[in-house]
């Protein structure tokens, strides 16, 4: 696997360049880490070269388009991101090979949190896939910390260590996860609420197993359902989930997908068709998630909330649900949706209140799934 590393300061001390080049140090045999080093030799961007960039534009855009994952570090200067990264970044803009590209960054001083979320913002808005798990803030304890002083570290070494290893891991699911990773109208993971509250979530995380129960723990115990607590308003975004802090089984299903996804946890949906009283009709579609972990494949989670007689709770292997398929009218739908079902989306955006909602709940028969 091919790593490009591209730092946003030309200083021959810069620490975003030592950072860069200890990832290098530590990188296995598994994987190329090579810097790019003529950022400083670009000129500034200019649309009208487009059609015949120079050349060191053409050598970056060749590099980026040659790299399988790209690993950005970046000083702040005056609260913002530095010229250097921007100009190399304005260059890509329109280029077709730096489209999806997985994209990891790392912050060498933690109180420069400014320059960070722009580049994210950045980034984002160029259509790359943000690694958010290899994304981090590293504890240098000085400004003037060598390579060297970093490889001596522990601590330092195993964060290292740990975004090479987020990295080749995303490159690998990317191709068959890449619809569960992804942000969407409903799922909209990029959405900068979303984005933070993820980052809150995954901080100080030592796996993605733990975020990915943190992520459960939010959405099912902090968002009330809407029909329990009967809370207007309807809500469908997996923003506005968030924003209102409460919303429907599958509304709340689709905020769980999105701050996993923001984690760079692939994460889906999938539905059940349950009745709504006893044994007999009607039946409604109740919405859960699915998240891939490592360890066990796709696990499936319910975060809708518990109260008397539901317990949901994140303990994999073991699947421990809201609603056990105990009544043979009932069922477990095939199949991991990477977006809601258009009844879903119908019922959450057609009806004002969720007394409406309640009146008329999303239904499918299992025939047309």
């Amino acid at each position: 696997m091919k790593i490009l590393a591209l730092s946003g300061s030309l200083r021959a001390a810069s620490i975003n360049s030592a950072v860069l080049r200890a990832v290098k140090q530590l990188a296995p045999a598994s994987i190329e880490v090579r810097l790019f080093s003529g950022l400083g030799n670009l000129p500034l961007y200019n649309p009208d070269l487009e059609n015949a960039p120079p050349a060191v534009a053409r050598q970056l855009r060749n590099e980026v388009a040659a790299a399988d994952a790209l690993l950005i570090a970046s000083p702040e200067y005056a609260h913002g991101v530095t010229g250097t990264i921007k100009n190399a970044l304005d260059w890509l803009v329109a280029f077709e090979g730096f489209v999806d590209k997985p994209v990891a960054v790392l912050n060498a001083t933690p109180r420069a949190h400014h320059a960070d979320t722009a580049l994210r913002e950045t980034l984002v808005t160029m259509s790359a896939t943000l690694i958010e798990t290899a994304s981090i803030t590293l504890p240098l304890p000085s400004a003037n910390i060598s390579e060297t002083d970093m490889l001596a570290a522990p601590e330092i070494v195993s964060l290292l260590s740990g975004v090479l290893t987020k990295i080749q891991r995303t490159v690998k699911l990317l191709p068959d996860m890449k619809p569960f990773l992804g942000s969407s109208v409903y799922i909209d993971s990029q959405h900068p609420a979303i984005v933070a509250q993820a980052a809150k979530l995954a901080e100080g995380a030592a796996a993605e197993e733990e975020i990915a129960k943190r992520c459960f723990e939010f959405v099912r115990d902090e968002i009330k359902h809407s029909w329990d607590y009967r809370l207007n308003p309807v809500t469908c975004k997996a923003f506005e989930v968030l924003i209102h802090g409460t919303g429907y089984c599958c509304a709340k299903s689709h905020l769980l997908a999105a701050l996993l996804r923001a984690n760079a946890i692939p994460a889906g949906l999938c539905y059940q068709r349950l009745t709504l009283d006893g044994d007999q009709p009607p039946f409604c579609l109740h919405g859960l998630n699915a998240v891939y972990l490592p360890q066990h494949g796709w696990y499936r989670i319910d975060a809708r909330g518990n109260k008397p007689g539901v317990n949901a709770e994140f303990c994999p292997p073991l699947e421990k649900l809201a609603f056990p398929i105990v009544n043979p009218l009932e069922q477990d739908l095939p199949g991991i949706h990477a977006e809601p079902l258009p009844t879903v989306v119908k019922a959450l955006t057609e009806y004002q209140t969720v007394e409406q909602v309640y009146h008329n709940l999303p239904d499918v028969a299992a025939t047309e799934q």
